[in-house]
């Protein structure tokens, strides 16, 4: 690939993700239905952590237009397949580095501003990776005699909550992968369609398997079941792991009845 046919690509996936990621960004506030939105009246790191929290949120999901840029400046080729892999990993690792980390940095730094009132919740540091598998190696060696989902109150966490907090992010980070391609193929599955019912059917797909994805992700939370803060130690709960990847399983079924349906209408 030329470099300026390079730059066109790039170019065209920028337009196809940014304004919507900076229109919802800019949008989500105004959900609330307060004015001002607590989202611009709060301090400036809970404003820093709203917004990178909505641009880790929306990413995984806008990429599947990215997906679908591609197939419009390449074609359903190898090119684009190569393009697809690489617009995969660097939103994979941005996803990550927002969520599993950025995020939690930000969130102890504001916790940190109000002193001694937080101090049991910071009591294991943010809650990147490191923080996480240090809360669970308490919590491991030092079992309480009942579980709590209290923020106040890390020691107690159940180990599954937490090992659900260790893998999420990079389940997103993998979704947002698999989303790529999910734009790619619904591009040249819907090639043969006018412009305008084309465009509703890529709307309907990308929006009804965001859709489907986070209700299943939300379903699959090991503590829905949780009808109070506190839980019993002996109390049965979903695999955190489990809990984690299992809303997968959507988007890469979709991926693969995609893949067929058009190497079916191809061949």
């Amino acid at each position: 690939m030329g470099p300026h046919r390079r730059s066109a690509t790039l170019v065209a996936v920028a337009k196809a993700i940014l304004p919507w990621c900076l229109l919802l960004v800019a949008a989500r506030p105004l959900l609330t239905f307060q004015w001002p939105p607590p989202h611009w009246s709060d301090t400036l790191l809970q404003w820093l952590w709203f917004t990178v929290y909505d641009i880790a949120f929306f990413l995984s999901f806008l990429v599947f237009a990215g997906g679908v840029a591609l197939r419009t400046q390449l074609g359903y080729s190898r090119r684009a397949m190569r393009a697809a892999v690489m617009l995969g990993i660097a939103s994979s690792l941005l996803s990550y580095s927002l969520s599993a980390w950025t995020l939690p940095l930000i969130e102890h730094r504001e916790l940190a501003s109000f002193g001694a009132e937080t101090a049991d919740a910071r009591e294991f540091g943010p809650r990147t990776p490191t923080g996480v598998l240090r809360n669970l190696r308490f919590v491991k060696g030092n079992p309480p005699d009942n579980y709590t989902l209290s923020v106040d109150e890390p020691r107690r966490f159940p180990p599954d909550l937490l090992l659900w907090e260790l893998h999420l992010p990079a389940m997103v980070a993998t979704f947002a992968f698999i989303n790529v391609f999910l734009g790619l193929l619904a591009a040249e599955l819907t090639i043969g369609l006018q412009r305008g019912r084309r465009r509703n059917a890529l709307l309907a797909i990308g929006i009804l398997g965001a859709i489907a994805f986070q209700v299943i992700q939300v379903l699959a939370a090991p503590t829905r079941s949780v009808s109070s803060r506190e839980i019993p130690a002996d109390m049965e709960l979903m695999s955190g792991v489990v809990a984690a990847w299992i809303p997968l399983a959507f988007p890469v079924t979709v991926c693969v009845l995609l893949l067929h349906f058009v190497r079916s209408r191809r061949y």
